[in-house]
């Protein structure tokens, strides 16, 4: 939860853990259905979004997230042309997954329409016009209601990108990291398909992390954990990848980059990826690596991770 006051936005991230910003100029505070969704200008970080009392997303360093979430998998993919994301309010996982030309359609599924429409008027520079493109098909609905819904329907994807809150006590986001939900995943891929999906903080505890990293390796026979510090959060933010047959640690720092520029993407427009960065991202810390290696624990409908442990 967050205290504000007319200077600051302080995110009590654990207990005892504070991160604060001095703000500009407060843009909008609003309670929807769903959510409650604050917009700051912040002096260090521009735009800020703020949902439920946890930092988001800000102007100044949110392609270290988006590049970090999409262009893994994207990359790893050999031909990723159908892609689903689950979340991703503000349109900047779709404005990076569209840079891939070999994309020929986005479904993306958010369950709040008022943030989209918040995202439209005020975040322009994060989504860049990326609802208007020609491929992409915006759903307002529930992504497990979506995903089940696919499942039925015999619908697949190359690869999936699970942008979503953390797995809080008492949030239904909870039910979209266990292994229940992660085999439905899984049955939506296609027989080549890619998995990814943030996967909370990483300091002080990997527990949560560790729990969601072991669940998916109970139905997907590559799983890598990666991160990269965030800015704004002042901590490292933690990403699973889960694949059904290619592997990111086999893609060398070379490959990266030629598949960037066969996909028309110079490497130059991009702040915070490339083939470096790639293998940088999976050299997880030791202390994370010891949690995934210690943490026997899953995750299930009766007993769901929660964040933070």
């Amino acid at each position: 939860m967050s205290e504000s006051n007319e200077q600051w936005v302080v995110e009590e991230t654990y207990p005892g853990f504070k991160v604060s910003h001095k703000v500009k100029r407060r843009i909008l505070a609003k309670r929807t259905k769903w959510q409650y969704i604050e917009l700051v200008d912040t002096m260090n970080f521009g735009k800020m979004l703020i949902i439920d009392g946890l930092i988001q997303s800000s102007e100044r360093d949110e392609h270290y997230y988006h590049e970090a979430i999409v262009h893994p998998a994207m990359v790893t993919h050999r031909e990723p042309k159908d892609v689903l994301i689950l979340g991703g309010g503000e349109g900047a996982c779709l404005r990076e997954v569209l840079k891939h030309n070999t994309v020929r359609s986005v479904v993306m599924v958010d369950i709040d329409e008022d943030m989209i429409s918040l995202s439209k008027e005020y975040l322009a520079s994060m989504h860049n016009d990326s609802y208007n493109d020609a491929r992409v098909l915006l759903l307002i609905e529930d992504a497990k209601e979506y995903v089940q819904r696919c499942s039925k329907a015999g619908k697949q994807f190359d690869v999936i990108i699970q942008d979503l809150t953390d797995p809080q006590q008492d949030s239904p986001s909870r039910m979209l990291y266990t292994l229940e939900y992660f085999n439905t995943i899984n049955g939506i891929l296609s027989s080549d398909g890619i998995f990814v999906t943030q996967a909370t903080l990483l300091h002080p505890s990997a527990k949560a992390y560790a729990i969601i990293h072991n669940t998916l390796r109970h139905v997907f026979p590559v799983v890598r954990g990666y991160a990269t510090y965030i800015s704004c959060y002042a901590n490292l933010s933690g990403f699973i990848l889960a694949s059904k047959m290619y592997d990111p640690l086999l893609i060398s720092k070379e490959e990266v980059e030629e598949r960037l520029r066969a996909r028309g993407i110079d490497i130059r427009s991009l702040k915070h990826y490339d083939g470096e960065a790639h293998h940088a991202y999976f050299a997880l810390p030791k202390y994370i690596r010891d949690s995934i290696a210690m943490v026997k624990d899953t995750s299930t409908i009766d007993n769901p991770v929660v964040f933070p442990l």
